[in-house]
């Protein structure tokens, strides 16, 4: 395991459970569902389709138990992966991951390039955007059947407290119009983005900061 300082939460103070590998079955079924609409599949399964994405998704909790900490609502159906800012995707660590082995062969020669695409240009946008030193949120996801209760909301703030208490600002970053307001609402802001790929034109990604407040 990484030795990049982690954050804890108390579950007397707060709505958050932190995941560790033995929750990886159950909290990639969760991401898969949560994330069934993501643009990014989309966009992928364009150039491959019937595309399954269990395993990319299985491959991002692993890299987020590796580097940083993914948290659940008590109810299990909402996720929070954070990972420390100056964390990279290299390629030892994808590989550590599971997110290279057979890439290619699932996605083919036209989605591997889509994909790699897609991860250019969103670390170019947490690059030119990103504030240093910060923490980062990588993933927000909440189960459909259990949207418009809050859940995604107080795990978020849970989640910002603990990270906040470094008071380095958190970054963030949605393919998502809609899920802009929600973000704003919480204290972020808008501070760039940037279109994927000229061949997927209302494809965009939006960068957003939250500053610790006083």
């Amino acid at each position: 395991m990484s030795s990049a300082p982690v954050f804890s939460v108390s579950p007397a103070a707060v709505p958050a459970q932190r995941l560790n590998v033995a929750d990886l079955a159950w909290a990639t079924e969760l991401l898969e569902a949560a994330l069934a609409d993501y643009p990014l599949w989309a966009y992928l399964r364009a150039v491959a389709p019937g595309l399954s994405v269990a395993w990319l998704l299985r491959g991002l909790l692993r890299f987020g138990l590796r580097y940083g900490a993914v948290y659940a609502s008590p109810e299990r159906t909402a996720l929070a992966l954070w990972l420390p800012g100056r964390v990279r995707a290299t390629l030892g660590r994808l590989l550590r991951a599971g997110l290279l082995p057979g890439a290619a062969w699932r996605l083919g020669i036209a989605g591997y390039q889509r994909l790699q695409t897609w991860l250019m240009a969103t670390g170019w946008l947490h690059q030119h955007s990103a504030p240093l030193p910060h923490q980062r949120l990588l993933v927000l996801a909440v189960h459909p059947a259990a949207r418009g209760r809050g859940v995604g909301r107080r795990l978020l703030l849970a989640t910002l407290a603990a990270r906040q208490a470094t008071r380095q600002p958190c970054y963030t970053a949605t393919a998502e119009a809609a899920q802009l307001p929600f973000f704003q609402r919480l204290g972020f802001r808008v501070v760039g983005h940037c279109p994927v790929d000229a061949a997927a034109p209302t494809l965009m990604d939006w960068a957003l900061v939250r500053y610790a407040t006083t």
